[in-house]
């Protein structure tokens, strides 16, 4: 019954692709922007697919014009290198709260908080917010990279509650870098939106320099077309009761020995609700999504932080990716020299607290078969030895008792009849991008623009639940999507990608 219900959420998410720009709802970081902001911590409530609803600790944008509505996780800010930024923290919860920022240049004091002024029993890192009052914080960004905020008071409680947002700090300085495609990749059409708009129009198979405006950390090696976040959460549904229903906290403790979560999270939701609409209004506290949207050829850069206790190996199907920055820090043997450390992973180990950045992109190059279905014209970033080459193989009938002839060009591979397939959700029918086949009967309108999904997960297999119910968790789709085509009904796709 289950899978059902998330086939069918899988479709709905379908069907909302055609009908919202995904500018509004998918392609980017969604996030709060500014050097003056203030905040209220806040209890909220946040829904599960499989029907939980929990209690959550979480931060508020309350400035004049902000959502005011208390997130899990808290808002993301997206800031400049170079900004000093000032946040005022607003305590509605029944104990001291407070903010300390990780790889940020402090300005305001960050003297720690002891119980009853004794040494040695620390209650706070920084200073605290008690309930009903307010505390400021000020600091500056000196670097550009990937970071995140936190409570630091009574953290095995409030951590697990999540008082934590995701920290974006653009480059001060966004002049255009150039690099050049290899020779086996055909160029970008003219006009390509390398993170600052355009129009797709005519496509060329000579080699070329690709212009990018927008890098992660200053230099060319952090390039990159579209970004998305990863933040890793968990909870533990017996903890949460025990937060919202226990009355004598402090004669009936927690036993943290025993916490396990069974809960895992994605910008603070469960799949399938990861890949559903950014700003859901069923999802009034959780209004971060999950779903990576790309061309062929495109640099995404992944953000992943885990603001968990627990250890996440986050795996992309399709290709590996390049870890080029870890911590805020670019992976470079000297300054300037780029990401000349980093390494290639098809899995991510997501540490407690740490941040990593990668980034990923996916051509067609190495499955031996041309991923248009032998289109004469070359599009953006095709993997050009492969360009026509077949899928089936043989040249002709096989006779009876003959031994089957190879093309002269293409993968020995043989697609099943349409009696012999089972579709699922977001299948064309058709393994090329930018095609469509038959699908039996009552199948259809799944992937009715095409283009190849891949799933994006945690290679525990155990975090792929809600509460021990399959599938859910820590678990989304990237969807790589077609280039517009002059002629075809792909250009479609030109409204949906910014």
């Amino acid at each position: 019954m289950l899978t059902r219900q998330f086939i069918k959420r899988m479709i709905l998410a379908g069907a909302l692709l055609t009908l919202f720009p995904l500018a509004q709802a998918y392609a980017f970081i969604d996030g709060i922007t500014g050097t003056s902001f203030q905040f209220a911590a806040r209890e909220g409530r946040l829904s599960t697919p499989d029907g939980g609803n929990l209690m959550f600790w979480g931060f508020a944008d309350i400035t004049p014009g902000g959502r005011s509505t208390v997130q899990y996780p808290g808002p993301t800010l997206i800031i400049n290198q170079g900004d000093t930024v000032t946040i005022t923290l607003a305590n509605e919860l029944n104990e001291p709260v407070s903010m300390m920022f990780p790889g940020m240049t402090m300005l305001s004091s960050t003297a720690p908080v002891f119980s009853k002024g004794q040494p040695g029993k620390i209650t706070s890192l920084v200073p605290e917010a008690a309930p009903r009052e307010t505390q400021t914080y000020r600091f500056k960004a000196e670097k550009p990279g990937t970071f995140y905020y936190q409570s630091a008071s009574n953290q095995a409680i409030q951590l697990r509650m999540g008082l934590f947002g995701a920290i974006v700090v653009r480059p001060g300085s966004l002049g255009a870098v150039s690099v050049t495609i290899p020779t086996y990749l055909s160029c970008p059409p003219v006009g390509h939106r390398e993170g600052s708009g355009g129009v797709n129009t005519i496509i060329s198979a000579a080699p070329c320099a690709k212009n990018f405006t927008t890098y992660a950390y200053g230099h060319q090696s952090s390039a990159y077309d579209r970004e998305f976040l990863y933040l890793a959460s968990e909870m533990d549904p017996k903890f949460q009761r025990w937060m919202e229903f226990e009355p004598d906290k402090i004669n009936n403790p927690f036993d943290f020995s025993t916490w396990k979560a069974n809960y895992w999270f994605i910008n603070g939701r469960n799949a399938p609700d990861t890949m559903g609409m950014a700003n859901a209004m069923n999802l009034p506290s959780q209004p971060y999504n999950c779903m990576p949207l790309f061309h062929p050829g495109e640099q995404v850069l992944i953000r992943i932080i885990n603001m968990g206790q627990d250890f996440h190996p986050l795996h992309t199907h399709g290709n590996h990716m390049d870890v080029i920055a870890e911590d805020g820090n670019l992976l470079q043997s000297a300054p300037g020299s780029g990401a000349d450390l980093s390494w290639e992973a098809f899995t991510v180990t997501m540490a407690p607290g740490k941040t990593f950045d990668a980034i990923f992109d996916w051509t067609g190059k190495g499955l031996g078969w041309d991923i248009y279905e032998n289109t004469a014209i070359f599009r953006p970033y095709e993997y050009i030895p492969d360009h026509l080459k077949t899928f089936t193989p043989f040249t002709s009938p096989v006779a009876s008792g003959t031994t089957p002839k190879l093309a002269a060009q293409g993968l020995p591979v043989i697609m099943p009849g349409i009696q012999e397939t089972i579709a699922g959700p977001n299948w064309s029918g058709s393994p090329f991008l930018g095609s469509m086949d038959a699908l039996p009967p009552g199948e259809g309108g799944f992937n009715p623009f095409s283009g190849f999904f891949y799933m994006w997960h945690s290679h525990a297999e155990r975090e792929l639940t809600n509460n021990d119910i399959f599938p859910g968790g820590f678990l989304t789709m990237a969807a790589i999507v077609p280039w517009p085509a002059t002629g075809d009904n792909l250009t479609i796709y030109d409204e949906y990608m910014p």
